[in-house]
């Protein structure tokens, strides 16, 4: 349902029930997306009235909370930051640890093992236990197939990834907590039921996607030579294309808008939640983290590190 923009009330006037009702919905709504950690509390928060219904909107890396990896001594670690604070996220055993999203407490993204099968595991971690992500049945032996079981996005209790199979195929999976479903393209993050992804290997260039659980929508950057879509917030879209020059886009659907960090020779968007955009920009030969709202780009760069990726907001 479509809301219309509420008036304020004078004093002494009957209110009808569907306003009240309208009111209550709002409410209601911008409550759950607190309880859900959707939003850190803070100074900026605020309720908005919007004519797609009531969101809520805060603005500053201390609102929110980002995920990503950093290479420090030639080791990656997972971090979360909260616009102060960067918090170490690795997998116990693993020789390196890359966080891909986050939605409340729980992120995704997966964990690189010096020997097992396979090599690369997916995992959930909810803030104090880590759960292995991995499709039944797999069963890798060298290293040729390894770095290719990730975990990519959560929404909720859906997690998203992609795998390759036994016969090395690169497949997307969807995992809801007990089943996986195999999904025929690799997949990357969810929201809501879409899920965005690059079909790599039926056409050229290769195909983005939005696949909603039963239909696939494909869309591309016009006139690239190479374009994927990494994240999805509601119906905006970001990504990474190559048209001469490697940026990063977002696109709502009908329009792309480049994303590209001053002074970089590659910029890539690979998450969004709201207005707030966050990727990696290869600045001097050396990859930061950023977070871009819209007009400003904020480095994120992990004290020590020679690279820091920013991979998903939320």
């Amino acid at each position: 349902m479509i809301y219309p923009r509420l008036n304020r009330v004078s004093n002494g006037q009957r209110l009808s029930v569907e306003l009240v009702n309208g009111l209550i919905k709002r409410t209601e709504y911008a409550s759950d997306l607190l309880r859900q950690g959707k939003c850190l509390a803070g100074t900026d928060v605020s309720v908005a009235q919007r004519y797609d219904g009531t969101t809520i909107s805060g603005k500053g890396a201390g609102k929110f909370r980002i995920v990503g990896a950093a290479t420090v001594a030639g080791v990656n670690k997972a971090f979360v930051y909260d616009g102060s604070t960067f918090t170490d996220i690795f997998v116990p055993g693993s020789v390196g640890t890359v966080a891909n999203d986050i939605d409340g407490s729980n992120i995704v993204g997966y964990a690189d093992f010096a020997s097992g099968s396979p090599f690369r595991k997916g995992f959930l971690y909810n803030g104090s236990t880590f759960e292995e992500i991995v499709f039944p049945g797999i069963s890798w032996d060298g290293p040729f197939i390894r770095g290719t079981m990730r975990a990519e996005g959560i929404d909720g209790s859906n997690i998203t990834g992609f795998y390759q199979d036994n016969s090395f195929a690169v497949r997307g999976f969807l995992y809801n907590g007990s089943t996986y479903t195999n999904i025929i393209a690799p997949l990357q993050k969810i929201s809501g039921p879409n899920i965005v992804g690059t079909d790599y290997f039926s056409t050229s260039p290769p195909r983005m996607f939005i696949y909603d659980g039963a239909t696939f929508t494909y869309f591309n950057y016009p006139g690239a030579s190479n374009n994927q879509a990494i994240g999805i917030d509601g119906s905006n879209i970001v990504g990474f294309a190559i048209d001469g020059v490697l940026k990063g886009f977002l696109y709502d659907g009908t329009t792309f808008t480049d994303i590209i960090y001053p002074g970089a020779t590659q910029t890539f968007a690979y998450g969004i939640y709201g207005l707030n955009i966050v990727g990696t920009a290869l600045v001097g030969g050396a990859n930061r983290g950023f977070l871009y709202d819209g007009s400003t780009f904020t480095d994120i760069i992990y004290p020590g590190a020679s690279a820091t990726g920013a991979n998903g907001i939320g």
